[in-house]
């Protein structure tokens, strides 16, 4: 298990030239005098988000999420891919959009290795292609759909290590679904069309702002936040708000607010999860570490 989980660590460390980055986190304090977490600062070198550079084959993607299904689900062993892909996990829409991200690749990859397949470029687009047992298998998907489609294995990868709840997964992983989806212009294998799904939010995956001191009350069934007018505009400050409620950590992003609220009964997909320890990471601890505030100490 820990040789694997370091084959996902130089994976997401080395993915390639054009892949849709993983979000970028940086710092936000809304307020100038109140105390909240203590962001720790990288003070050995190790990135807090995880800069893919480099070459990465598309294969490979697909290799690491099969790895990883397999890894979860040993009686997958032995199975045909078509068989995997059957069995994948279906609970959530997080484990929904996964499995078509695997159909899909798993497509590129028919086009690759079959004899007779063909994998080419053209004007922006590459195309798989192959006939197989009955079936034509046909993918044609631009340069940028196709990064974005290894970005999502690389950040689902990534998810695994840090403690985000599952609506904020939810959220990122479906805006990188969606935008790859919109850059897919041909799909058929033995269920014809590749499915898409509704998209809650328009969720910045590009960069996200971490505010550790967020204002706060508790209105009826409401949580309330105090955000300056500037502020309120996702498009332009894609915040994280750090939140504890309940002596528990919540991740809440902006896009998941409607004036500055959110109902109560929401909450509990923010909450912070725990993870496995065999998956944490020194980047994990740098990006969610904290120092307590002391009461009359100073503030930020």
């Amino acid at each position: 298990m820990k040789r694997l989980t370091d084959s996902f660590a130089e994976y997401l460390a080395r993915a390639g030239v054009g892949i849709r980055r993983l979000p970028e986190h940086r710092e936000l304090k809304l307020y100038s005098n109140s105390a909240g977490y203590q962001f720790l600062k990288d003070d050995n070198g190790i990135a807090t988000d995880l800069p893919v550079t480099g070459a990465l084959n598309p294969m490979m993607a697909f290799i690491l999420l099969d790895t990883h299904f397999e890894s979860r689900d040993p009686s997958l062993e032995g199975m045909s891919l078509r068989q995997r892909y059957l069995t994948l996990p279906r609970t959530t829409k997080v484990d929904k959009m996964t499995a078509q991200i695997y159909r899909l690749l798993r497509l590129y990859r028919i086009g690759l290795v079959q004899s007779d397949g063909t994998v080419e470029e053209s004007q922006g687009c590459i195309r798989s292609w192959c006939v197989a047992n009955g079936t034509a298998f046909n993918l044609i998907i631009t340069k940028a759909g196709l990064a974005l489609a290894e970005s999502f294995v690389s950040c689902y990868l990534n998810l695994l290590r840090l403690p985000f709840g599952e609506a904020y997964r939810e959220a990122l992983l479906s805006q990188y679904y969606a935008d790859m989806v919109a850059e897919v212009k041909k799909f058929h294998d033995e269920d014809a069309d590749l499915l898409r799904f509704y998209n809650r939010y328009q969720f910045n995956r590009h960069f996200r702002f971490d505010c550790g001191n967020p204002k706060f009350v508790v209105q009826g069934d409401q949580l309330v936040f105090d955000i300056a007018d500037s502020y309120c505009n996702p498009l332009l400050y894609p915040i994280d708000f750090y939140v504890t409620v309940d002596d528990a950590l919540h991740i809440i992003p902006m896009e998941a607010l409607k004036q500055n609220r959110l109902p109560m009964a929401g909450l509990p997909g923010w909450r912070q999860l725990v993870i496995d320890s065999n998956l944490a990471t020194a980047q994990q601890e740098i990006k969610f570490g904290h120092e307590s505030v002391s009461n009359g100490g100073p503030m930020s």
